[in-house]
C-alpha cells in the first residue's frame, strides 16, 4: 500500500504553482468562515437553542477530529500496537488530524462561538465507567481490533464531510477547505482498508457490501451503522424525484450492465438523503461518537 505518501500532497496546495501551503489556506479560511451562518454571531447555550444550526455541525466534526487525534496519540504511544512498518502512516494521519482540529477550532473561536473542551475520551466504549460493559475490546492491544475501529472511524469521517461540506455556502474558500479534509479523509479510509485486507481481512478499498462485517456489541451498533449504514444505495437522483437511470447509458462491453452492487459502491453517501438538512437528522453520528465520551 503507497496511498499515505499521497496524502501530504492531496491536502496541500502546492507552493510551487504559486498557490498558498495547506496551512496558510486553513488560516485564511478560518478569518472568514461561518461569519454568514446563523447564531454565531451570539451562540446561545446548547440547552437554551430549540433547533440545530451549522455551529452543531461544526462542533460534531471538531468532536470527530478530537476522536481520532486522540484514537491515534494513544495508539502510536503504546509499545507494540502499531508495527513499525505502518507507523509513520499513522504518524502522518495523526498530524493530519491535528490540524484539522485546530482549523475547525480557530474557525469556532474566531465567530465568538463557545467551544466545549475535549473530553476524556475512552476507546473501551465503558465512558469512564468500570462498570459499564466494554463496546470496543482490545482497540489498544490488539493491532486488528485497532485496525477495525480505525477504519470505522475514517468511514464516519467520509461521511460526516461529505454531508457538511457545503454549510456556508457563502464562503466558498471556506467550503474548499472541507472538501480538501473530505478527500483526505477518504485517503484515510481506504488506506486503513487496504491494510486489513493484507492481513486477511474481507474488505475493499471503499464501503462495499460484500466487506466482513465487524462484530460488535449491540450498545456499539450506533457507530457501525453511521459508518456505513446506507452505503448501499443504488439509485441516485439528478433532481429531487427524477433518479439517474444508470441501465440506460452504462452498459459495457456485451452489453452486460453494471450491478447495482457496483452502483451502490461507486457513491459515497451522506448521512442523509438531502445535504440541505444535514443538522436535523444526523443524530445517529452524535449518538456514534458519544459512545466514547
Amino acid at each position: 500500500m503507497k496511498l499515505l505518501p499521497f496524502l501530504d500532497r492531496l491536502a496541500a496546495s502546492p507552493a510551487a504553482k504559486g498557490l498558498a501551503p495547506r496551512r496558510a489556506l486553513l488560516q485564511q479560511a478560518s478569518r472568514t468562515a461561518l461569519a454568514a451562518l446563523p447564531l454565531l454571531g451570539a451562540v446561545q447555550p446548547v440547552a437554551a437553542r430549540t433547533k440545530a444550526t451549522a455551529y452543531d455541525a461544526l462542533l460534531q466534526l471538531l468532536q470527530l477530529e478530537r476522536l481520532q487525534m486522540a484514537y491515534y496519540t494513544r495508539a502510536l504511544a503504546t509499545a507494540g500496537l502499531i508495527p513499525a512498518a505502518q507507523t509513520a502512516d499513522f504518524q502522518r494521519m495523526l498530524n493530519h488530524q491535528t490540524q484539522y482540529v485546530a482549523f475547525l477550532l480557530k474557525s469556532l473561536q474566531d465567530t465568538g462561538a463557545i467551544v466545549p473542551a475535549a473530553p476524556a475520551f475512552d476507546f473501551s466504549g465503558r465512558k469512564n465507567v468500570a462498570t459499564n460493559p466494554v463496546l470496543f475490546p482490545n482497540v489498544l492491544s490488539n493491532y486488528d481490533d485497532f485496525l477495525a475501529l480505525s477504519q470505522q472511524l475514517e468511514d464516519l469521517g467520509v461521511r460526516l464531510y461529505t454531508t457538511y461540506s457545503f454549510i456556508n455556502t457563502n464562503d466558498s474558500q471556506f467550503s474548499k477547505v472541507l472538501l480538501r479534509i473530505l478527500a483526505v479523509e477518504g485517503e484515510h479510509s481506504a488506506h486503513v482498508r487496504g491494510l486489513r485486507r493484507d492481513r486477511g481481512v474481507t474488505v475493499k478499498t471503499w464501503p462495499s457490501s460484500t466487506d466482513a462485517p465487524i462484530a460488535r456489541p449491540a450498545g456499539a451498533q450506533a457507530l457501525t451503522d453511521a459508518a456505513t449504514g446506507g452505503e448501499n444505495n443504488a439509485t441516485q437522483f439528478a433532481a429531487a424525484g427524477v433518479p439517474i437511470v444508470f441501465s440506460e447509458f452504462l452498459n459495457v462491453f456485451k452489453l452486460s450492465f453494471v450491478p447495482d452492487a457496483s452502483l451502490a459502491e461507486a457513491f459515497d453517501e451522506p448521512l442523509v438523503a438531502d445535504p440541505k438538512k444535514y443538522i436535523s437528522q444526523t443524530a445517529l453520528a452524535q449518538a456514534a461518537l458519544d459512545l466514547f465520551n
